[in-house]
């Protein structure tokens, strides 16, 4: 567990940590029981739609409303989209935000395509930087006008600070990073957390720090998809590949239903009961956090293994790709965006809240 220069991101560091964090948990626990079945039911899923089980295993879901762009400000607009994607959710009985009747993280990415198509150049710090509230409040309106998307006092204040530095630093573009970055994932990182304050997502557990970077992560993971086969090919080392659950945070509700994540009696309750968000740092947001990403984790691992079995019995051809971490994100991925945006079939489970600028 690292202890000095946080901006040391490796792998294995969170992998520790997520176990670190799992047997001190005091309030949430893995079902390890329940991480077979829920990965054959993976393999179960893979081998139905075997024409696309490299796809899975290859290409990051994201929703099709994803924005769409050239090339030429593809890097700048996924900055702009990770960089807003937090704290989208107001408690429960509480209206949520939506754009185009999907709220959360679809929404935000409907309110960038939005902005987009009406010719706003979103995208461009030279434009972002300058960019009022009400400016920010029109492209992030939601479809009756309200309620506003939590936090745009804090989205507007660090759409600044990310485009000053872009404009400083970066010739006024995220390419510029990746250029920076020698196009690799782990020095993209670690430029990430030295120079963008709300993609530092660290806290303390048991005095033990812990850099969880799920913004950070995501977005990187994102840059590979689109630029792996670039001619600048961007590099990833997929063995160490962590999941990016959190680019949604209704997983850990997707992992209780499935009866993976426990939480005890009192915590149940108090999500239940209280609709005072749970605070970024605080020991019951780092256990579910901590104990989400143990348990994506070791679901990949059962994956992995019943996938190499199927390959070494010749029910599967050993010309399939490597199982990478990807399969499993986008398995519950797909679930969320299926069953929770479509009909709300999550709402009678467990929903954490948290008022955070880092996820």
């Amino acid at each position: 567990m690292a202890e000095g220069n946080s901006s040391n991101c490796d792998v294995m560091e969170l992998s520790e940590a997520v176990k670190f964090i799992c047997r001190h948990a005091q309030d949430v626990s893995v079902n390890r029981k329940k991480i077979k079945k829920v990965a054959q039911d993976v393999v179960r899923y893979l081998m139905n739609h075997i024409e696309s089980f490299n796809y899975s295993n290859t290409y990051v879901m994201r929703p099709i409303t994803y924005p769409v762009s050239t090339t030429l400000t593809t890097a700048d607009w996924l900055f702009v989209l990770h960089t807003l994607n937090f704290s989208l959710w107001y408690p429960k009985d509480s209206k949520q935000w939506k754009v185009n009747g999907k709220k959360g993280y679809i929404g935000l990415c409907n309110a960038i395509n939005r902005a987009y198509e009406d010719g706003k150049p979103i995208w461009n710090p030279e434009y972002y930087t300058k960019m009022t509230k009400s400016e920010l409040e029109c492209i992030l309106q939601s479809d009756d006008g309200e309620p506003e998307i939590p936090l745009i006092d804090e989205r507007l204040r660090i759409l600044h600070e990310v485009g000053e530095v872009l404009l400083q630093k970066y010739k006024g573009t995220f390419m510029e990073c990746l250029k920076s970055s020698e196009y690799d994932a782990d020095k993209l990182m670690k430029l990430l957390f030295d120079e963008f304050e709300s993609y530092r997502d660290e806290v303390k557990y048991d005095g033990k720090k812990v850099c969880f970077l799920v913004k950070a992560r995501s977005l990187v993971i994102d840059i590979w998809d689109y630029f792996k086969e670039s001619p600048n090919k961007f590099k990833l080392n997929k063995s160490k590949m962590m999941s990016t659950i959190f680019t949604d945070y209704c997983i850990p509700q997707l992992l209780f239903k499935l009866k993976i994540l426990q939480y005890s009696g009192g915590f149940k309750k108090r999500l239940k009961n209280s609709n005072v968000p749970l605070e970024h740092g605080s020991r019951e947001e780092i256990e579910i956090r901590g104990c989400s990403l143990f348990a994506a984790n070791k679901i990949y691992k059962e994956v992995k293994k019943l996938i190499e079995r199927l390959v070494l019995e010749k029910r599967l051809s050993d010309s399939v790709t490597p199982v990478t971490q990807l399969v499993v994100d986008n398995f519950l991925l797909k679930f969320i965006f299926t069953y929770n945006y479509d009909n709300n079939s999550l709402k009678k489970y467990p929903l954490h809240y948290i008022r955070t600028v880092h996820y």
